[in-house]
């Protein structure tokens, strides 16, 4: 024994707690695993285990791989138990402390998604894994600290790795426990009750420190050992607890089937110790509490409202019914469509999205049409223009007051004005559109019922596939939307449309009057469990508060297009002008 300090170390130069290295090799990969536990036991990535006690920190493991750095950092408590972990990876800094997880000092909730990272539940452990190497670190909280931890590559690195995961000691362990061992360990059994020893001082009132080594031994030998099935009735450790219906398991599926989810399946899932509901049941994903329930019970999601099994939800279009947490639909009797509402665009196929910049747009085209529109260069609406051209002859309305080219194509559509707010178009090949002129103009496009050939534009393909809605003009599928919307553009298009509030009196203005949208007892409420408000009630903050002066107008607008999409499946409102105050800005813009 070596003691230096504020701490030691315990070298055992012959046997490894795992043997003599740390990689384990499956039909699918080999994995290296660095492991700590207990009150300071050290299993390297390759070569034997070794004991440090210390409230210092220490660098568990350090390296740069394809000029990424990563170092995770360790430090011990009184109680034996790891009481602050940091995880840099790439610079983004990741801090285990007082059983909270902290990312560039800001406090997360699980599952958390990252650029670079990801972390979320394993089982009763925690899993931080990285998007830029195949390494994850896995560790248990418990009361006071974390007694155990482990970082795995799935690749070896053989150069510039340094810290406790590198060091090439030794190991050992405790006597009645491995006197259940000796088929598993046979002549290490010495060594291994070394350790034990040596894990266990001046800790010996800590369950934690021991029951995590213990465990860590059994699992070593395996299910199939005698050990596996006794020791914890030899050690007393129990069971660790779990929350709600759910019960232990020694051995499970990481993940928990669900309502939602009720077959998880993840490529190299492996067995570990977990949390799970009881055999036949499923976790209700869907309540407040961990309650486990059977699939057959499960209940559905709408809205944020919530079904039992044989509940029916109907519209003007479509019939529900609730089966065991899944939703069984009749066919959608009414015709999907395209909306253009300032610069929010929902594709035929239901996909929504912004368009960046105040420009002219494809907004469809197939073998015999186009539809373009254009933005005006002042504030994120269409200007006082939209055009269809039909083989060669078109349309476009300019204004509130008059249609020209009326006359000119007759044979080819038929146009005219369905209301003071709204003009119509119905061509001979079955398509429909619907402009609204007032107070701004707004583009609804119904597409044809047997069209032949391709649609594109910004509404999409019409084809019942959100994934490929952002085909570009040159045919690639992009990602996001800019490139794609932009790729319709007629002309050159500079994004300028902010994506965010410009204007904090605006901004504070919106928030107040849209949160009418999301009033359980207000005017919209009757809609709630039809039509979700959440992307509504985004779209009437972002066109409200970058509106310029006319905040009212764009705030109707907003509300209106909530109250068009109710519409349409056949839910009546009643006078929503009038709860909102609508009414008068209506009546002077109809006079204008």
């Amino acid at each position: 024994m070596l003691l230096l300090k504020s701490y030691y170390i315990v070298f055992f130069p012959y046997l490894s707690v795992f043997g003599t290295g740390g990689s384990v090799t499956t039909t699918e990969t080999q994995k290296f695993t660095c492991r700590t536990f207990g009150s300071g036991v050290i299993q390297p990535f390759k070569g034997l285990g070794y004991y440090v006690r210390s409230n210092c920190p220490f660098t568990l493991t350090r390296f740069t791989h394809n000029r990424v750095e990563y170092d995770i950092t360790i430090q011990r408590g009184d109680n034996g138990l790891l009481v602050q972990v940091e995880i840099t990876m790439n610079k983004v800094r990741t801090v285990l402390q007082n059983g909270s997880i902290l990312v560039e000092k800001k406090s997360v909730s699980l599952p958390y998604d990252h650029t670079y990272q990801h972390i979320f539940q394993y089982g009763i452990y925690t899993r931080l894994r990285s998007s830029l190497l195949p390494l994850s670190v896995t560790w248990r909280s418990v009361p006071g600290g974390i007694d155990s931890l482990w970082v795995e590559l799935q690749q070896e690195l053989s150069t510039g790795m340094t810290g406790l995961c590198g060091k090439d000691n030794a190991t050992s362990v405790c006597r009645k426990f491995f006197s259940y061992t000796l088929e598993c360990l046979q002549v290490k059994t010495p060594h291994y009750i070394q350790l034990c020893e040596a894990n266990f001082y001046s800790y010996e009132k800590s369950k934690y420190v021991g029951c995590a080594f213990f465990k860590e031994i059994a699992l070593h030998c395996g299910n199939n050992s005698y050990v596996w099935q006794k020791w914890r009735a030899i050690t007393k450790c129990a069971e660790p607890t779990c929350p709600g219906d759910l019960v232990y398991k020694e051995e499970g599926d990481a993940f928990i089937p669900s309502c939602s989810n009720p077959n998880p399946s993840f490529s190299g899932q492996a067995i570990t110790s977990t949390c799970v509901c009881p055999k036949g049941k499923v976790l209700d994903d869907h309540a407040e509490d961990l309650h486990c329930v059977s699939v057959p019970s499960c209940p559905c999601v709408f809205s944020g409202r919530t079904y039992l099994t044989g509940d029916i939800r109907k519209t003007k279009c479509q019939a529900c019914i609730c089966d065991g947490g899944r939703w069984h639909c009749s066919e959608n009797s009414c015709p999907g469509g395209c909306h253009i509402e300032g610069q929010f665009v929902t594709t035929f196929d239901g996909k929504k999205y912004v368009v960046p910049g105040k420009c002219t747009y494809v907004a469809s085209q197939g073998l015999n049409w186009t539809i373009n529109v254009e933005f005006s260069g002042k504030h994120a609406s269409i200007k006082r223009s939209a055009s269809l051209i039909i083989y060669t002859e078109w349309f476009r309305y300019i204004n509130t007051k008059s249609l020209t080219n009326f006359s000119h194509f007759l044979d080819r559509a038929l146009v005219f004005w369905q209301s003071s707010m709204y003009v119509e178009v119905h061509t001979s090949f079955g398509m429909k559109i619907q402009v609204q002129v007032s107070p701004e103009i707004q583009l609804y496009i119904t597409p044809p019922g047997n069209h032949t050939g391709m649609i594109s534009g910004l509404c999409g393909n019409n084809n019942n596939d959100t994934t490929d809605d952002f085909t570009s003009s040159s045919g690639i599928i992009e990602n996001s939307p800019e490139p794609f919307a932009l790729s319709w553009s007629v002309g050159p298009c500079t994004p300028n449309i902010p994506p965010t509030c410009i204007n904090t009196d605006n901004e504070i203005f919106a928030d107040e009057k849209c949160s009418v949208l999301n009033n359980p007892a207000g005017i919209f409420a009757k809609c709630h469990g039809y039509i979700p408000t959440d992307q509504f009630h985004t779209a009437c903050i972002l066109r409200t508060c970058n509106c310029g002066t006319s905040l009212v107008q764009c705030l109707c607008v907003a509300l209106g297009n909530y109250a068009k999409a109710c519409a349409s499946l056949g839910v009546e409102l009643g006078d929503w002008r009038k709860a909102t105050n609508c009414c008068e800005h209506l009546k002077m813009q109809i006079q204008k």
